[in-house]
């Protein structure tokens, strides 16, 4: 009886159960994706947002400092804030920091909200730190300089 699975994109047919077997052994198996918290602790004592804020480069810290400090401000506030005109650079400033966080194994800190004017308008876009880690953020923020 042959078998076929899909395996990395591709129909691949097997004779036997050991050739499946030896297919997913031989070039292994992806680990499953454990659940974090945002405030969990690492070995050495520092926090994941002390790893994720130790990542950052200076242009990062001060936007998130900024939006620490601020509240809520918005997309030109904050990007005159920080000194970047181009908003295609302050698209990837936030970017950045979101990938940082998700190689640290935490949400973005970042949360973005837009409004229209009128109802129908164009959208004027809101940045915040997520209250869940705000009072964490704002304390590994300070122990980097």
């Amino acid at each position: 009886m042959a078998y076929t699975i899909k395996y990395q994109g591709y129909d691949v047919t097997c004779d036997t159960v050991a050739e499946v077997r030896a297919l997913l052994s031989e070039n292994g198996n992806k680990p499953q994706s454990i659940p974090t918290q945002d405030n969990a602790i690492l070995s050495d004592g520092a926090s994941k947002m002390d790893v994720l804020v130790s990542k950052l480069q200076k242009e990062q810290r001060d936007l998130l400092k900024h939006v620490v400090s601020h509240g809520m401000l918005t997309r030109d506030k904050l990007r005159q804030m920080v000194g970047i005109t181009d908003p295609h650079k302050f698209a990837g400033v936030l970017i950045s920091i979101s990938k940082s966080a998700a190689g640290s194994g935490i949400k973005t800190p970042v949360e973005s909200m837009f409004e229209r004017e009128n109802g129908s308008g164009p959208r004027v876009y809101q940045y915040k730190i997520r209250n869940a880690v705000k009072a964490e953020l704002k304390e590994a923020l300070a122990k980097v300089q």
